[in-house]
C-alpha cells in the first residue's frame, strides 16, 4: 500500500490524527518506535470539547472504560475556594489513565482501517517520502505528532518554536475515594497541584512548578487540604515528570508536512487543554485534506489554540503573585456567575463577549475588596 498520509507518532494525538484521515477515506499509515500502549506524565484528564471529538471519532468513552468523568472546575487556596460547573451544553470531562485512553484510540484506529508499525522508528524525511526504519515511504502528506522535541520538524526546516515558558510538571496516582467529581486547582506561591478523579478508587495529583529540585512528596505538603485528604492513601503509580510550558509555532504546515499536537506548539498544562486541542486539531487537519489545502489548517490551528493561550497567560500571571492570586479566589467566589462564564469561554461555550456588564461590574467590584485570606494574613 502506497499511503496518502504518514504520521509520525502514535500517541493519542497521532492515533485521533490517523482516525480522523481515515474516516475521511485516505489511506494512512502510522509509525512509532514505541509499542502500546503509551504513557506520558500528565494531568489525565480530558476536557468536555475533547470528549465530544472522541465520540465524532468513534471512540467509545461511554461504556465502562475505566476512567471517570468530572463536571466543572474548583480553584482553592488555604481553605477558600471557587467553584463551577460546565456549561450543560458541553456536558462533562473525563480522567481516565494514559495507557487505558491510549488503548481506546488504537482499537478504533484498527477499526477503521489505519495501518500501523509499532516498533519502527521515523529516521528521516525528503522529498521521496518518510523513511520508517531506514526504508523509503511514498506518500502525499506527512503528518507531524512526535512530541514537543519533534525530530520530523527539524528535518522538515520548521523554525524553533516561539515564546517557550517552561515548567516542570510532576504526576503520582494515588488509592483513594474521590471527594468530587470536579477538577480541583490547588494555588500556592511555588506552582499548582491539580487533582483529577480517574477511578472510583483513585485520583491523580498533578504538580507544577519551576522549582523541580523538590520532591514529589515536599510538594504535595505544599497544599495541606491535599495532603490530608492522601494521608494513609497507598501511591498507585510511581512519580514521573516533563516539562509543561507554552510555546507558539510561527507556522504549523510546510511542503506537504503537518504539524500537531504539541509538535505544533504548546499551552501550560494547567489550562488542561492540551489532548483537547489536539483531538480538534486532528479534525482539522482531517477536513484540510479533503480540501486538499492544508493552509486551511494552518489557519484553524491558529483559532483553535487562541483562547487556551490567553487563558494560560492569565492563569500564570495571577498564579505568579499571592495579592492578586488571593483578590482573585475571593472575587470569584463571591461572584460564581463570572466564573462560570469564565470556564464556559474557556471550554468554547461561549463566546467572551457573553459575559454581560452587570456581572463583570460584580466581579471587579469584589476584586478591590480585601479578601478574608488577605484579613487573615493582616491579623497574623
Amino acid at each position: 500500500m502506497v499511503p496518502d498520509v504518514v504520521i509520525a507518532g502514535g500517541g493519542p494525538v497521532g492515533l485521533a490524527a490517523a482516525i480522523a484521515a481515515r474516516m475521511r477515506g485516505f489511506d494512512v499509515l502510522l509509525a512509532d518506535r514505541s509499542r502500546p500502549p503509551l504513557d506520558k506524565p500528565c494531568g489525565e484528564g480530558v476536557m468536555p470539547e475533547g470528549v465530544s471529538v472522541l465520540r465524532k471519532l468513534g471512540v467509545k468513552i461511554d461504556d465502562d472504560v475505566g476512567g471517570l468523568p468530572f463536571y466543572g472546575i474548583r480553584f482553592t487556596e488555604a481553605g477558600s475556594s471557587a467553584e463551577a460547573p460546565f456549561p450543560g451544553a458541553v456536558g462533562y470531562g473525563i480522567g481516565l489513565r494514559r495507557p487505558h485512553l491510549h488503548r481506546l484510540l488504537s482499537v478504533r484506529a484498527a477499526d477503521v482501517g489505519v495501518v500501523t508499525r509499532w516498533g519502527e522508528p521515523v529516521t528521516g524525511v525528503s522529498s521521496a517520502g518518510v523513511q520508517i526504519a531506514g526504508r523509503n515511504v511514498p506518500c502525499r502528506w506527512i503528518v507531524r505528532a512526535d512530541g514537543r522535541e519533534s525530530r520530523v520538524r527539524r528535518w522538515a526546516g520548521f523554525r524553533l518554536p516561539a515564546n517557550v515558558r517552561r515548567r516542570i510538571g510532576f504526576r503520582q496516582h494515588f488509592q483513594a475515594r474521590p471527594w468530587t467529581d470536579f477538577v480541583e486547582v490547588h494555588w500556592h506561591d511555588l506552582g499548582q497541584a491539580v487533582v483529577t478523579p480517574t477511578a472510583p478508587d483513585e485520583v491523580c495529583v498533578s504538580v507544577f512548578t519551576s522549582e523541580p529540585v523538590i520532591p514529589m512528596a515536599r510538594l504535595i505538603e505544599l497544599f495541606p487540604e491535599i495532603s490530608n485528604r492522601l494521608k494513609g492513601a497507598q501511591p498507585t503509580s510511581s512519580v514521573r515528570g516533563s516539562i509543561s510550558g507554552s510555546s507558539n509555532m510561527r507556522s504549523v504546515v510546510r511542503d506537504g508536512v503537518a504539524l500537531i499536537g504539541d509538535a505544533s506548539g504548546s499551552v501550560d498544562a494547567l489550562t488542561g487543554e492540551g489532548l483537547s486541542m489536539g483531538f480538534r486539531q486532528a479534525l482539522a487537519l482531517a477536513e484540510a485534506f479533503a480540501k486538499d489545502d492544508l493552509s486551511h489548517y494552518q489557519v484553524t490551528h491558529r483559532h483553535i489554540g487562541r483562547m487556551p493561550e490567553r487563558m494560560a497567560r492569565l492563569m500564570l500571571f495571577v498564579g505568579a503573585r499571592g495579592w492578586l492570586r488571593h483578590r482573585v479566589l475571593h472575587a470569584l467566589a463571591a461572584q460564581s456567575q463570572m466564573f462560570g462564564l469564565m470556564l464556559g469561554a474557556h471550554v468554547g461555550a461561549l463566546s467572551p463577549g457573553a459575559i454581560r456588564p452587570r456581572v463583570l461590574a460584580g466581579f471587579v467590584r469584589h476584586l478591590f475588596a480585601r479578601s478574608p485570606l488577605e484579613d487573615r494574613e493582616f491579623v497574623r
